[in-house]
């Protein structure tokens, strides 16, 4: 009999348990039966709400589509220009730096030129001047010399006997 009757508690106690389980189970169930409709309620909340500012985002792309466009092709039509005058300043700048260099090489050439014709002319004027004046002391020397021989007769022995010591020491 003990065992009959612990096998009955067992009995008892096993069939609580599967009625608890199938309560737990019945109330998930319930439970996820509304999960649906929540979800569906959540999501057209959702909707409401997201649909306007979609559609508001929608118009400002579309509205925005023409003045970003034009925004491209100025931005483009600058940056052609830009690239274009850019070019030709290029060019200027190339040309001018050409006619700067050629002209300085001209003003080179004068310079060295006029450097040589100024030497040229300074050696002929000093030849020209040189010559003519050597000439002129030479001459004015044999002058004096024949003055002063013909004014003094004295004078020419005593330099005589005085050169000639002199020549001798020289010889």
């Amino acid at each position: 009999m003990a065992h009959d009757t612990l096998l009955t508690i067992f009995v008892i106690l096993t069939a609580l348990a599967f009625a608890g389980q199938t309560a737990a189970m019945l109330g998930v169930y319930l439970s996820l039966r509304n999960v649906p409709r929540q979800i569906e309620d959540i999501r057209r909340d959702i909707k409401q709400r997201v649909d306007p500012i979609a559609h508001s985002v929608a118009e400002v792309l579309s509205s925005s589509r023409e003045p970003v466009r034009t925004i491209t092709s100025n931005l483009a039509e600058i940056s052609q220009v830009l690239r274009e005058r850019a070019s030709s300043v290029d060019l200027l700048l190339a040309d001018a730096l050409e006619k700067s260099r050629a002209q300085i090489v001209r003003v080179d050439r004068l310079i060295t030129d006029l450097t040589q014709k100024v030497e040229t002319t300074a050696d002929a004027v000093e030849r020209g001047v040189r010559a003519p004046a050597e000439e002129v002391s030479a001459l004015v020397a044999g002058v004096r010399t024949g003055l002063e021989f013909l004014f003094s007769g004295k004078q020419r022995k005593s330099n005589l006997e005085q050169t000639a010591p002199d020549e001798e020491l020289f010889i």
